[in-house]
C-alpha cells in the first residue's frame, strides 16, 4: 500500500477503537474526555484524508465523508460549546454514534473490496453476504445507541428514528436513478470475470446496474485484455451489447471458428440471444464492451476452454 493509504487506514482504525471506548463511556456514564478528543479528531481526519485519493465526480464515498464531517462538527459543538446542556445531550449521543457508524460502514465496504476471501463472497457488493454484514453493523449500532440513550437520559425514539432513516436511505440507493459519465464509471470498483461474463481470466467487470445473479435488469461493463480468446459458450438470458472501445471480434456457433468472426469497432452493436452459442477474441489492444441482460444469468461452454 502507498503511504497515503497506510495513513488513512491507521487513522481509521484509531478512530474506530477510540469511538468504541467513547461508546463504552456513554453506557457506563463516564466522560472519557481524552478518548473523546482522540475519537473526534481521528474520525474527522479519516474523512478528510479520504478526499486526497484520486476521484472523478461525486461518489457515495465522498457523500459519506461529507456527511461524517458535518455530523462530527455538530458533535463538537454539542460537547465543547454547549456542554451537553438540554437538548444538546441527545444531539451529542446521536451525532457521535452516527459518526462511529459511518466509519464502521466504510470499513466494511473496504474489507469486502480488499480481503480476497470476502471479495469472493460478494464481488459486486450486491450479494447477500455483504448485505448481511452491513445489516448486522446497523443493528449493533442501533442497539448500542438505544442503550447509550437510556444511560445518557435521551429518548430512545430519537435514536430509533435516525437509524431508521439511515437504513431506509441506504436501501433505496439501488432503486434511485443513475447517471454516469465515463469518468464516473472508471472509478467504480472492478472485479474479475464475474457473473455474466465468459469467466476468462484477465477480464475485469464493473456492474453499472442491478445484479447479474438476481432476477431483474442488469448492465455490466467488461474490459477484456489484448490477445484474449473466448471459446464458444451460451447465456440463458437475452442480452444486447455495445462496443465502447477497441476492436472486438465476435461470431456465432457451437465451436470457435476464426472464419465466422466479425470485427466490431467502437460504437458497434450486437446481440446475444438466449442459449445461442457465441465466441469472441480481442486483437492487439484492450476492448471495453457494455452488456445489458435480464438476470439471473450464467455461462455454459459448448466446447473446451
Amino acid at each position: 500500500m502507498d503511504t497515503l493509504t497506510v495513513i488513512h487506514v491507521v487513522i481509521s482504525l484509531i478512530g474506530i477503537l477510540s469511538g468504541l471506548v467513547v461508546m463504552l463511556g456513554m453506557l457506563t456514564r463516564q466522560r472519557f474526555d481524552r478518548w473523546t478528543i482522540v475519537f473526534l479528531a481521528t474520525t474527522a481526519a479519516t474523512s478528510a484524508t479520504g478526499f486526497f485519493f484520486p476521484f472523478h465526480g461525486f461518489t457515495p464515498a465522498i457523500g459519506v465523508g461529507i456527511l461524517s464531517l458535518v455530523v462530527l462538527a455538530i458533535a463538537c459543538v454539542a460537547r465543547y460549546v454547549r456542554h451537553l446542556a438540554g437538548a444538546w445531550r441527545w444531539i451529542y449521543v446521536l451525532t457521535a454514534t452516527v459518526a462511529l457508524y459511518f466509519n464502521c460502514f466504510v470499513s466494511v465496504v473496504q474489507l469486502f473490496q480488499k480481503v480476497p476471501a470476502l471479495k469472493a463472497l460478494a464481488p459486486t457488493q450486491s450479494e447477500p453476504p455483504f448485505a448481511v454484514a452491513q445489516l448486522t453493523v446497523l443493528v449493533i449500532f442501533l442497539v448500542l445507541a438505544i442503550a447509550a440513550s437510556i444511560r445518557f437520559r435521551v429518548a430512545p425514539a430519537v435514536i430509533l428514528a435516525t437509524f431508521f432513516v439511515l437504513g431506509v436511505g441506504s436501501g433505496q440507493d439501488a432503486n434511485s436513478g443513475r447517471r454516469l459519465t465515463p469518468s464516473e464509471i472508471n472509478v467504480i470498483a472492478s472485479i474479475g470475470a464475474g457473473a455474466g461474463t465468459s469467466g476468462v481470466s484477465g477480464i475485469q467487470t464493473r456492474v453499472l446496474k442491478g445484479d447479474p445473479n438476481k432476477a431483474g435488469l442488469y448492465t455490466i461493463q467488461l474490459t477484456v485484455p489484448a490477445n484474449t480468446t473466448i471459446q464458444a459458450h451460451t447465456h440463458p438470458d437475452d442480452r444486447v451489447a455495445t462496443v465502447i472501445s477497441g476492436m472486438w471480434f465476435i461470431g456465432y456457433g457451437s465451436r470457435f471458428d476464426e472464419k465466422k468472426l466479425k470485427s466490431l469497432t467502437a460504437g458497434s452493436f450486437y446481440t446475444e440471444p438466449p442459449n445461442m452459442a457465441h465466441f469472441a477474441r480481442t486483437g492487439n489492444g484492450t476492448v471495453v464492451i457494455q452488456i445489458t441482460g435480464y438476470g439471473p444469468t450464467g455461462t455454459k461452454y459448448t466446447e473446451s476452454q
